[in-house]
């Protein structure tokens, strides 16, 4: 995988399959977990709101079981991008900022620039 950005993904990518998110690049996958964990909290406050007016006696129950399905789905999917990302570079980010991506894709394009050397070494046989 070359780690490079030819397209930065839409959005709606952090809902495909765990197999079909394998195979993005890292940096995709940054960005789709900077959009999953975006949707998660999105999901998070309207599961509040529907909670609050289930409290003040409204008639959303249907609404409050699907809001809780809904946010269950959102932080699986988040799990999902945070363990790939976690098995490629060891870790999962906090947070994933602009910052960070740029830091990120320096790192990669350095090391992409250094040339490999190996040195001969120069033993001396004892005869």
């Amino acid at each position: 995988m070359s780690n490079t950005i030819d397209s930065i993904p839409a959005e709606v990518e952090i809902f495909k399959d765990t197999k079909t998110l394998m195979e993005k690049e890292t940096i995709e996958l940054l960005f789709l977990l900077r959009y999953a964990r975006k949707h998660r909290s999105d999901v998070y406050n309207l599961r509040i709101n529907v909670h609050r007016a289930t409290e003040q006696g409204n008639e959303m129950q249907e609404y409050n079981a699907a809001s809780y399905s809904d946010y269950e789905e959102a932080t699986r999917k988040v799990w999902v991008i945070e363990n790939i990302i976690k098995e490629r570079i060891g870790y999962f980010p906090s947070k994933v900022t602009e910052k960070f991506i740029y830091i990120y894709l320096d790192r990669i394009n350095q090391s992409n620039e250094k040339k490999m050397k190996i040195k001969e070494s120069s033993v001396q046989e004892n005869a």
